[in-house]
């Protein structure tokens, strides 16, 4: 059939579009037609609106319009009327023409799909959705969330729910291969309203997750800051530990520990869809936040104030990642990448031998140890007269460790590659969207092969100063050098699964991560043993530690609505292994041979005491298993003018920690004379590593294996929680109120922890609580529809983890000693908070906050030196911290000074705090110097009480994060910068103890680019740690002077052990500060490089 398409464009048009032009400035207009023939009230609309229409006169002739009214100036609002009940719709062509076409004419397909929430941010179940012109009708699931495949084309999107205004979604536009996010809240009727109103939103715009983020966090009970995986995917960040540096008051140490309003991991809670995390490191409380990438996340939320349903306890806050739910559309991407380092690719790399599963984060075998297979020193002496040495089982059992992995290996280091792909479908099983079946599964691998450089080391017994033979204190020209190289291999996959069947709702989530990171840690340098004039070169010092780290969470949970009455539960397992196989310890020294000097490790003469160095390895497995669940049942009721919603509920967790210690090292034998010196020949002594490892040298006159542990090697505890709660609702008009009382049950179990050896008589804090009531209150007034004030308080209780009560000494090479847990017991904290909170449109936020925290016997990280001379750490509850602080969030884009601008945006956060801790520090003085003894006269310490002006342990004054983005339809450009104040690392009364890592900060920068038709293929460029700068710890006595009244012996002066005469005279010295300045002591100073990433991600 022939088509003969007319352009509708005559005289008349212009004139009436010169008539619209001189009442532009007019409130709009509106404008009626009576049904009639649909090519005459085409016509009718291009002369009234001046819009070019074009259509085939012989497809139209015989339709009839219906009557309709509506905008003047609207063209596509008269058509998209016009059309409503007819075999037609249309297509715009640019931006002031529109083209008539059969609706089975074959149109691109797209998607609209959403949340829709009631007034406080709850999913809103059951809410019916009508789609016109469509006549379809689909209804929300018990999440809350719907989605339709439509035409190409513009729709109108009718909500209607029980108790609700309907509303009305005006001009919903469909585009081919997109989805448009129409997520909203309802509003509720009013009490005396007697008819529901209508509220129409006209041109409705696509709605990201950055404003639907923010839109949860606008009608949360708690006060919350969050990123989307849209912000997530325009920054260069791999994990999660990269993420959460760009939410507000929040920063973390070696990209993994979390800083929450500049309080360190020991103050804050992870979850992982809802499951509170143990922890995953075997010294402190902390989660590595690098075991989740990226890819499986969908969103992180971090809660600074509680609410009784939290199954968290935290007094800096709850950080809640959420991984990737059902999806509401069919989605499958794959994207691969790689990167370099300005430091390191292509560079020399030391490392121990690549084994052959290391690239999948798996052992081969060649890194076990035979545990429970030998004898300690002293059980070989006791069964063979006391001489362990000629005990034919020492030789032996030498013979079953096999493997070589001290040998240390130098290549070239490779560029990294990642690899990801994500995907993920629903099943309608009825027509209206109330059944349905879906699953989301993700795969991601990365390895990455880098190195640190170390320009500086004197932590421990190494240090840039030495003593002469005539009693000189000297400076050494060269300091001690080094560098960490790691090899890492992380891999995730998660799969999770969700049915939805009427008003019930199933989902299975499932994530299993492993990372495989060994990390060569190598010293040149100098350490106290050294007594020569700084003519020698250096000692080499090496600890290798391989690190197999694991977990596997599954986690079941259903929803149902049960009438009014709503019913959540869930069960979980959480498991955590970190296998640190073969850990090796090596020491070299050095000997002048010719004009040459050559290194190599000299074993220790067998003998009862046990040294890790020089030549020592050990195993340290770890496994924790965390059985949780939890149900709640909510009901909404009205009291008068209330609207009240009363949730009751339960957490329960069984959880149980075990890891086993062995540590063995090799020893030359001794010689028989009683002069204690070695028979073992010097030429084997001074041999290759190889020669000694080789087991023909396994013999009387050679080498063996000793295990070192002599009074227990193993650590078991369990702990059973049970935490009942009840929390209300209140809302009346523009004021909410959120209150409860949790009641929290703890009980943590020894079941073997029998300490190495002991280090001084001090015994800790044992007297823990069994319960404890944690009440909270937030409340929220909403002057207006986009502001919040909000008041909160809460108490909370941190509990000690089992890894800072395990007894263990724990060896870490780049702390300069042993990490040595005592008795702790939990911290309470009080939490007051008041945030003002503006939302001027979608994804945008202006706010300002303060708080406030009363916490007592915070548990820091002291160092102690013991009665033999060993520089250990250890964990002690302090007796008491104040802490007090302001918050600013902005992320606002530049509209405002001119539409054109909308895609440029800028973010930037500001966390400030300031800190008094009351302490008490044991002395063996008083103020005048005078020994405190007890009724025997025999010398004591005594608790001494003083307030310290300082940041609790882990804790940055502050935080703050900048970042300007052009986030355009193709092109985006991110440049992100963070940084944190100075962090207190470790604790100790005087300025030579303590540790601070210096002010740090971080800018990255990402330029990426959508190609093809539909942007199915992104380019993305990234750039992290642009200014590379220097990692610095260091201490801040260079900024003291001691002058101690009536004496001229400065800091010799024996009334600076009492710490509250220090605090007295020892004075900041003129012109110095506690800040950090090139002449402080620095004792650990390293960068990591600049890292440039090249990646092509495919949206199929």
């Amino acid at each position: 059939m022939k088509k003969n398409y007319q352009s509708i464009v005559n005289l008349k048009s212009i004139l009436l579009l010169a008539g619209i032009s001189l009442v532009g400035l007019l409130p709009a207009q509106s404008v009626s037609f009576a049904s009639e023939n649909l090519t005459t009230r085409l016509q009718k609309i291009s002369l009234q609106t001046g819009r070019k229409i074009a259509f085939d006169n012989t497809m139209l002739q015989n339709t009839n319009a219906p009557s309709v009214e509506g905008d003047a100036k609207s063209a596509e609002q008269l058509i998209r009327k016009s059309l409503s009940g007819t075999a037609f719709t249309y297509r715009p062509l640019g931006e002031s023409s529109f083209m008539i076409v059969q609706r089975n004419q074959s149109l691109g397909k797209g998607r609209v799909s959403g949340k829709i929430l009631d007034e406080v941010g709850a999913p809103l179940a059951g809410a019916v959705i009508s789609v016109n012109p469509e006549g379809i009708t689909i209804v929300t699931g018990n999440n809350g969330d719907f989605s339709i495949e439509l035409p190409e084309g513009q729709y109108t999107l009718t909500i209607r729910a029980k108790g609700y205004s309907t509303t009305i979604l005006d001009d919903v536009i469909v585009k081919n291969s997109e989805t448009n996010q129409v997520s909203l809240s309802l509003s509720p009727i009013g009490k005396d309203e007697r008819i529901i109103k209508e509220v129409t939103i006209s041109a409705a715009k696509k709605q990201n997750t950055v404003s639907g983020l923010l839109a949860k966090q606008k009608k949360a009970a708690e006060l919350s800051d969050g990123i989307s995986a849209e912000q997530i995917s325009k920054t260069p960040d791999n994990d999660a530990g990269d993420a959460i540096k760009r939410i507000t008051g929040l920063s973390t140490v070696d990209n993994k520990f979390v800083v929450v309003r500049g309080m360190g991991e020991r103050w804050n809670e992870t979850a992982l869809d809802g499951v509170t995390q143990p922890s995953t490191d075997p010294t402190r409380k902390m989660f590595s936040f690098d075991l989740i990438p990226t890819s499986v996340i969908d969103n992180i939320i971090v809660s600074k104030t509680a609410t009784p349903d939290m199954n968290a306890n935290f007094a800096g806050g709850f950080v809640q990642i959420v991984t990737k739910d059902i999806p509401t559309e069919p989605f499958f991407n794959f994207s691969m990448g790689s990167s370099y380092n300005d430091i390191s690719t292509f560079k020399e790399q030391l490392g121990r031998k690549v084994r052959k599963y290391d690239y999948l984060a798996f052992d081969d075998g060649s890194r076990n140890l035979p545990i429970g297979q030998v004898k300690t020193l002293l059980q070989l002496s006791s069964e063979n007269g006391g001489n362990a040495q000629t005990n034919p089982e020492l030789l032996e059992q030498s013979k079953l460790f096999k493997y070589d992995n001290f040998t240390t290996y130098r290549s070239n280091t490779p560029l990294g590659i990642q690899y990801q792909a994500s995907g993920g479908t629903y099943f309608n099983l009825n027509h209206n969207n109330s059944n349905k079946l879906g699953f989301v599964a993700a795969l991601s691998y990365r390895n990455r092969q880098e190195q640190e450089e170390i320009k500086n080391f004197e932590r421990g017994n190494y240090r840039r100063y030495f003593t002469n033979k005539n009693g000189d204190l000297i400076e050494r020209s060269s300091r001690n050098t080094g560098g960490n190289y790691e090899f890492n291999t992380t891999w995730s996959a998660l799969f999770n699964v969700g049915a939805q069947l009427g008003k019930n709702r199933f989902t299975l989530r499932n994530i299993y991560s492993r990372v495989f990171d060994q990390r060569l840690n190598r010293i040149l340098g100098w350490n106290y043993d050294d007594t020569s004039e700084g003519t020698a070169p250096s000692i080499i010092e090496e600890t290798n530690r391989p690190v197999f780290s694991a977990l596997l969470q599954n986690k079941l949970e259903g929803t149902h609505q049960l009438g009014k009455v709503k019913w959540d539960w869930a069960i979980s397992r959480t498991e955590i292994n970190r296998d640190q196989k073969d850990v090796t310890y090596l020491n070299f020294t050095n000997k002048k041979i010719g004009d040459e000097y050559f290194y190599y490790t000299m074993p220790d003469v067998l003998g009862n005491t046990f040294k890790r160095v020089p030549f020592g390895r050990g195993s340290y497995l770890y496994n924790e298993k965390d059985y949780n669940w939890e149900t709640s049942f909510s009901y909404p009721f009205i009291l008068g003018s209330f609207k009240n919603n009363l949730k009751v509920g339960y957490f329960g967790a069984a959880k149980e920690a075990i890891q086993d210690f062995f540590e063995v090292s090799l020893n030359a034998m001794r010689s028989a004379t009683g002069s204690g010196g070695y028979l073992t020949p010097q030429e084997l002594l001074m041999a290759p590593i190889s020669v000694k490892l080789d087991q023909k040298n396994y013999n009387p006159n050679g080498f063996a294996w000793v295990p070192t542990w002599e009074a227990g090697n193993k650590f078991d505890g369990k702990v059973d929680q049970h935490a009942p709660y009840i929390m209300l609702d209140n809302r009346w008009n523009k004021f909410r109120l959120v209150w409860g009382l949790k009641a929290e049950y703890y009980l943590y179990k020894d079941i073997e922890n029998t300490a190495y050896k002991t280090r001084w008589s001090y015994e800790g804090k044992t007297d823990d609580k069994k319960w404890q009531f944690l009440p909270s209150v937030n409340f929220t007034y909403t002057p207006w529809n986009n502001f919040n004030f909000r008041l909160a308080y809460s108490k909370s209780v941190i509990r000690p983890q089992f890894s800072e009560r395990n007894k263990y000494p724990y060896y870490e090479p780049i702390m300069g000693g042993e990490i040595f847990n005592m008795p702790i017991i939990s911290s309470v904290a009080n939490n007051y908070d008041f945030k003002a909170e503006w939302y001027p449109s979608p994804g945008e936020l202006i706010s300002v906050g303060l708080y406030y925290k009363n916490i007592d016997d915070p548990v820091e990280l002291y160092r102690r030196i013991t009665p033999d001379a060993a520089n250990v750490f250890t964990r002690l509850n302090t007796k008491n911290a104040k802490v007090k602080g302001v918050e600013v969030d902005i992320q606002k884009d530049f509209s405002f000074i001119s539409e054109s601008l909308r895609n440029l945006k800028f973010i930037g956060n500001l966390s400030v705090n300031d800190t008094k801790v009351q302490v008490e520090e044991p002395s063996s003085v008083d103020e005048d110097g005078v020994s405190f003894k007890n009724e025997k006269g025999e010398s004591i310490n005594k608790q001494i009480a003083y307030t310290d002006n300082r940041p609790l342990y882990g804790q940055s004054p502050y935080i703050f994060n900048l970042g300007l983005g052009y986030f355009g339809d193709r092109l985006g450009i991110n440049i992100l910068y963070n940084k944190a104040g100075r962090m207190l690392n470790v604790v100790s009364f005087d300025e030579a103890g303590k540790e601070y890592l210096a002010p740090y900060g971080k800018a990255d920068a990402q330029i990426s680019y959508k190609l093809m038709k539909n942007k199915q293929l992104e380019i993305k460029l990234n750039v992290s740690n642009i200014f590379n700068e220097d990692y610095i710890y260091y201490n801040n006595e260079n900024s003291y002077q001691f002058n101690p009244p009536n004496s001229d012996k400065g800091r010799s002066d024996v009334r600076f052990q009492n710490p509250v005469f220090y605090k007295k005279y020892a004075t900041h010295k003129e012109g110095w500060s506690d800040a950090y300045d090139e002449k402080d002591n620095v004792l650990y100073r390293f960068n990591v490089g600049r890292r440039f990433t090249l990646s092509f991600t495919y949206n199929f």
